[in-house]
């Protein structure tokens, strides 16, 4: 299994994912906007943009899978009907790990950098974002080492 590429490919989605959270820290770290500014544009990012990232990175992940497939000689429906288990497994390790990456990425380490750069977000409770990131960090290691230990031959 190519873990570099596992982590690669989620590591991309979930920075995408989550940019509607970042541009606005990057603006006041970098003095380009003031706080207000910047609050004002993480509000609009965040509250109608949010699921246009998301989906813009789910899209950007589906095409990376399919090139990494391709790479690794899935050209053809036969190739597919017979290495299907690989594929769908690395499909869900990426997709878990992704949603993994982007919980942990956006509710928790940019939303407390945030704070930190004297955004206001502090108003909002986002205490779900560590218990749950930490649920599904364990499930991503849980679901990996199952999927490394029963892959299958054909892979």
């Amino acid at each position: 299994m190519d873990h570099k590429a596992i982590l690669a490919l989620s590591s991309v989605s979930a920075l995408i994912a989550g940019l509607c959270c970042l541009t606005p820290i990057v603006l006041v770290l970098l003095g380009i906007a003031s706080i207000s500014v910047a609050a004002s544009l993480g509000n609009v990012l965040y509250g109608d943009y949010r699921w246009l990232f998301r989906l813009v990175s789910l899209l950007l992940t589906a095409a990376a899978l399919i090139i990494y497939f391709r790479r690794r000689g899935v050209c053809t429906l036969m190739e597919v009907k017979r290495r299907r288990k690989w594929l769908l497994n690395m499909s869900l390790l990426v997709l878990v790990t992704s949603t993994t990456a982007y919980i942990l990425w956006a509710y928790v380490a940019l939303h407390y950098w945030g704070i930190a750069a004297g955004l206001p977000w502090a108003q909002y409770d986002e205490s779900w974002a560590i218990p749950t990131s930490a649920a599904l960090a364990t499930f991503t290691v849980l679901l990996f080492f199952f999927i490394s230990r029963y892959r299958t031959p054909d892979a």
